[in-house]
């Protein structure tokens, strides 16, 4: 459905101090760029989640009695609100909200923008005007998405300008969740899809469980939800807690439309929640032009960073654009595929399948959970993701090491995966 665009990763030159072993090995960066594109998924199927709890109606219903989404086209300001307030379950409270000083508003669009005025959430674009049919960008959505889950930016939590990076580290968006370029309703309806599964600040249940609670979404319904999150996660806990491992690597894209192709193979060290891959990475473009340089990749919770690439006729810069524009690297980099490409986790034997939205993955472990095999299928936009590993030593005593020249690391993404 959609086209290729940015994503949500945010770049930076890494700095920081060598040291033996690293507790978090990326810090955050000095200075944040948007890349200029990466493939972004058909979210579908989590708009039809969120009607499916009564917190997303669409446009209306086809022929068949279908909802209609128009999920390509643009948000507006006015379906932000709209969105934001039915998601808090707030659509009742809205009818009786007051009146505010804009005059720009249809009679539809008035009740809910009116709560989230009085409620502190919005603002207008001048004293009586809200510009309801602009359109709502991703970092205004990202900052009412934050607020609905009880951060403040009057109090410090976030400021405007880092909304999408404080959304990141919260896991409101993932590496393939988000176009910051060109926000449509697509994206508006997977960030609520994301937002469902995380748990607002100074609570102790999901917003999902909150609105099971008070009485928005039947219990039933939202318990099927829960299931798919639960599984994700117990999974991404039960990796991040095993014994260290090492594993033969090898991912491969192929941009059917440009023609270019990146490999990256080598030896991975996976350590809970931190990873380093030593190896080969090799970017081949349809100009003609190539490059094939041993590099170092690390990923922490604070994202992927890339050890400095010299090759002539190429830039860092030129590299690691190529990479942030296909999130190439954290889906190598990861046992677990972000979580928005995820639809299911089954078990099956001794490992894990994942179906995604465009593809399929795999995961084996051993008895003590220890990632064994994995592999990873998908096309997203024509372009062509496979990913293989095998482990071939486990050991409580490996340990990831900060690498020599470790301050002039250049940061591809903000998220791990």
């Amino acid at each position: 459905m959609k086209r290729l665009v940015a994503g949500a990763c945010v770049a930076g030159l890494l700095i920081g101090s060598a040291g033996a072993v690293v507790s978090e090995m990326t810090p955050p960066p000095v200075e944040e760029v948007m890349p200029e594109g990466t493939p972004s998924v058909d979210y579908k199927a989590s708009a039809d989640v969120l009607y499916q709890l009564g917190l997303f109606q669409g446009s209306g219903t086809d022929r068949f009695g279908q909802p209609v989404y128009e999920l390509e086209l643009p948000c507006t300001r006015a379906e932000a609100a709209v969105m934001l307030v039915r998601l808090l379950g707030l659509e009742e409270e809205a009818k009786n909200a007051s009146a505010t000083p804009f005059v720009d508003l249809q009679d539809w669009q008035a009740p809910y923008v009116n709560l989230l005025y009085h409620r502190g959430m919005v603002k207008g674009a001048s004293y009586d005007r809200f510009e309801p049919e602009s359109p709502c960008t991703a970092q205004m959505y990202t900052a009412l998405m934050l607020r609905a889950l009880g951060y403040s930016d009057q109090q410090g939590d976030f400021t405007y300008d880092n909304a999408i990076l404080k959304a990141m580290q919260i896991g409101l968006i993932d590496s393939f969740s988000c176009d910051v370029e060109d926000f449509r309703r697509d994206d508006a309806a997977q960030m609520s899809r994301m937002a469902l599964e995380l748990t607002p600040k100074g609570s102790n249940i999901t917003l999902l469980d909150k609105l099971v609670d008070d009485g928005i979404v039947d219990a039933d319904k939202a318990q099927m939800v829960e299931q798919e999150s639960r599984q994700v996660v117990s999974l991404r806990e039960q990796i991040q807690m095993a014994q260290p491992y090492e594993a033969d690597v090898f991912g491969a894209l192929l941009d059917n439309v440009s023609g270019n192709s990146i490999s990256l193979h080598g030896t991975l060290t996976e350590e809970g929640k931190r990873a380093r891959l030593d190896g080969v990475l090799s970017v081949a473009l349809a100009d003609g032009h190539s490059v094939s340089q041993q590099v170092i990749v690390l990923r922490d919770s604070s994202g992927i960073s890339l050890s400095p690439l010299k090759s002539e006729g190429y830039r860092d810069d030129q590299i690691a654009a190529l990479l942030r524009q296909t999130n190439f690297l954290s889906v190598v980099m990861s046992a677990v595929p972000a979580r928005s490409l995820i639809t299911d986790v089954r078990l099956n034997g001794e490992g894990y399948e994942m179906p995604l939205l465009n593809g399929t993955a795999a995961l084996t472990v051993n008895q003590t959970g220890v990632p064994q095999t994995r592999t990873l299928d998908m096309t997203l936009h024509d372009m062509m993701y496979s990913v293989t590993a095998q482990t071939t030593r486990s050991d409580s005593e490996l340990r990831i090491s900060v690498p020599d020249g470790y301050s002039s690391y250049i940061k591809i993404s903000n998220t791990p995966g």
